[in-house]
């Protein structure tokens, strides 16, 4: 390891401040990541090398400038928040630090850690779904997307983005295409400039490695002696092959390298599979604009979320439907004597059971993982209601027909039959 500032450098910053090493904190193929003090605060400096800035380094450098003058996006991208200016050829930015109990995706995908529970998982897919989602509509892409881009704490699902130095205007270059493994197939193949439709692919990679723990291209195809480049652009570039392709096991999993696909993707439930297909056929993998869009995959991991229930050996429970089912940990029966039924299916009605914005019809980006309702449970009694957590009053309709209002924050209880009226969707209690 050769560090390229000493401890005690200092570099003044685009913004009028000041940044001084304290210490070297990690290396990275673009360059290395420095404790220091900004203006009194500890914060990160990345400072590049040389040799990363590709073909127009000032060009990469004022796209940065710009980011840091816009802001963030979105709360989890850890953003510029300073550049420096040049020094001796090349320069560096400020972002905050990375919290203590967050871990790279590779550190799942090895099973170094593990999450706390699998809706802990969803919760983490969510966030980095929303997140890209409030990016791509703001006119941006990231555009190199990758397994160390996102840093997860596995007890609590939420997501920090980092490296966001390539995100700029959807169809700008940057002189980034991305790295190996997590590009898009038109971009291997040179094609196609990284944009919002190649991240949609690398996205649906990196949220399958969560969900299964291998690689969705990297098959019985991909095990030989040696990755010769001409081989890697045919399995990432110009023949890539789902793992889990219907119709074609040339590129199945190996029953011992591939155990967790193989033990995972049984258990996924098929609105699930169908999405992981749709990401990885070969039509979209021909034609970008045939990928599933963020709001598509919002409303299935926010269904999947909804659909699990826990045992009381503790064990999670894929419900379907919102209807009771055996636990194939302990073969209890879920308890869950009331389903909430949306206009497109069912989900189960269990203590902090949610509805989410995006479940219940089109929405703004910011508003998508709004709860507009939550299942809650009396202490005392154990009894169950539903309350509006929309901020807006719902109109209802009772079990014995009668129409009336449902103020923001009122909880009503579970009774079968009483439909709630939430702008042009519903929501109707069913017993099971």
């Amino acid at each position: 390891m050769s560090e390229l500032l000493e401890n005690g450098f200092c570099v003044k910053t685009f913004l009028g401040g000041t940044v001084k090493v304290e210490k070297f904190l990690a290396e990275g193929g673009q360059g290395e990541v420095y404790l220091v003090d900004y203006n009194g605060q500890k914060k990160a400096l990345k400072w590049y090398k040389k040799s990363s800035f590709g073909e127009k380094p000032t060009a990469f450098y004022e796209n940065i400038k710009q980011n840091v003058m816009r802001g963030t996006p979105s709360p989890e991208f850890l953003w510029p928040l300073d550049i420096t200016g040049w020094m001796d050829d090349t320069f560096g930015y400020v972002m905050d630090l990375c919290p203590d109990g967050y871990y790279q995706v590779t550190e799942y995908m090895l099973c170094h850690v593990r999450f706390k529970s699998y809706q802990v998982v969803i919760d983490a897919a969510m966030r980095i779904v929303s997140a890209f989602r409030i990016l791509h509509n703001a006119g941006y892409s990231y555009q190199d997307l990758n397994d160390g881009n996102f840093f997860i704490n596995p007890q609590s699902g939420k997501v920090l983005i980092c490296d966001n130095d390539n995100v700029a205007p959807d169809g700008t270059e940057t002189g980034i295409s991305g790295k190996p493994r997590y590009m898009a197939p038109e971009i291997v193949l040179c094609k196609s400039k990284p944009n919002s439709l190649s991240d949609r692919f690398s996205m649906s990679l990196i949220l399958y490695i969560l969900f299964c723990l291998n690689h969705p291209l990297e098959g019985k195809r991909y095990l030989v002696p040696g990755l010769t480049p001409a081989l890697q652009e045919r399995l990432y570039g110009s023949e890539p092959l789902f793992i889990m392709d219907p119709d074609d096991n040339s590129n199945g999993p190996h029953p011992v390298i591939h155990k967790n696909s193989i033990d995972i993707w049984p258990c996924l439930p098929n609105y699930m599979q169908k999405i992981f297909h749709t990401s990885f056929c070969q039509k979209a993998f021909e034609k970008p604009n045939a990928r599933p869009r963020e709001i598509d995959w919002l409303n299935v991991l926010t269904r999947f979320r909804s659909e699990i229930v826990a045992c009381q050996c503790g064990n999670e429970i894929f419900t379907q439907q919102g209807e009771p089912c055996n636990c194939e940990a302990c073969g209890c029966k879920a308890d869950i004597p009331f389903r909430l039924e949306l206009s497109r299916y069912s989900i189960p009605a269990v203590k902090d059971s949610r509805i989410y914005r995006c479940q219940l019809g089109v929405c703004d980006e910011k508003d998508a993982l709004k709860p507009v309702a939550q299942v809650v449970q009396k202490k005392e009694s154990g009894a169950l209601g539903i309350r509006n957590k929309s901020g807006k009053r719902w109109d209802a309709i009772t079990t014995k027909g009668t129409a009336r209002k449902v103020a923001a924050d009122e909880v009503i209880p579970l009774k079968d039959g009483i439909i709630f009226k939430t702008g042009d969707e519903s929501i109707t209690i069913k017993a099971n």
